[in-house]
């Protein structure tokens, strides 16, 4: 657990403690048990402001593995390979990403996305093919329609549970399966809408397209961006879904142009 983790819950325990004892005034209830909600807010309050100075900072530092091995990429199978880059290209951007045709609307987590502009705003994003060799209802969209949205959500069990649902292979449209009727997901943070300016494919027989898209709108929460960042679902490894990692952190001073 993150030291701001830690921080949040001991305020969130000091403003119980501090609501209760309220309540307990209020109704008259017995003077040695709301002494005891004081003890118990005053000693939290004093763990709080030691984690906050720094003295507990060595209770959350974490034991790194370091790089001694090197394998060859060509002697790992499909798998093993996909493990090392997904764990290692981690935690990786995880956009819903919405498209629709003359019958539906779609919907598709994507996690192989990557802004690589800024003037003008380019996102580049590889699409596969399902097993059986059909492109997906993402891509035939795209080609038809050349619009999308790229749906960011908030970090919560909800949107990582929509998340895993939206995955399923479906007949019709995987909004049902989220009993939503779309196109913006209710747990959107941030939603780019984009146009589709450029479809290539991989080279050396990869069966993704990539994608180039231009951000043509943002939808978002406020008005000025947040300079710390957006907190975000994202994917860590293959699998795991999870907050964007907010703790520590430094500021770079030394941009190259």
């Amino acid at each position: 657990m993150s030291k701001k983790s830690v921080c949040d819950f001991l305020r969130r325990c000091i403003e119980y403690a501090d609501s209760s004892m309220k309540r307990k005034e209020d109704r008259g209830d017995d003077s040695e048990i709301i002494a005891e909600w004081k003890a118990y807010r005053n000693y939290t309050q004093y763990a709080l402001e030691e984690i906050e100075k720094g003295d507990l900072d060595h209770w959350f530092e974490r034991k790194f593995s370091k790089a001694e091995m090197e394998i060859d990429m060509e002697e790992l199978d499909h798998i093993t390979r996909a493990k090392w880059l997904t764990a290692t290209a981690s935690p990786r951007p995880l956009a819903m990403v919405s498209t629709r045709n003359q019958d539906r609307e779609n919907i598709a987590p994507m996690t192989s996305i990557s802004v690589v502009s800024n003037s003008p705003p380019l996102i580049v994003m590889s699409l596969s093919q399902s097993r059986d060799g059909r492109q997906r209802d993402t891509y035939l969209n795209l080609i038809e329609t050349k619009e999308c949205e790229l749906q960011f959500l908030a970090p919560t069990r909800k949107a990582a549970e929509d998340i895993d649902l939206a995955s399923k292979p479906v007949e019709g449209s995987e909004w049902e399966l989220l009993e939503s009727n779309g196109p913006i997901h209710p747990l959107a943070v941030v939603v780019m809408k984009c146009r589709l300016i450029e479809d290539n494919p991989l080279p050396e027989g990869a069966v993704a397209r990539l994608l180039t898209l231009r951000v043509e709108s943002m939808i978002v929460p406020s008005y000025l961006p947040p300079e710390e960042g957006l907190s975000l679902l994202c994917q860590h490894g293959m699998d795991r879904l999870t907050p964007s990692p907010i703790d520590w952190s430094h500021t770079a001073t030394h941009h190259r142009s």
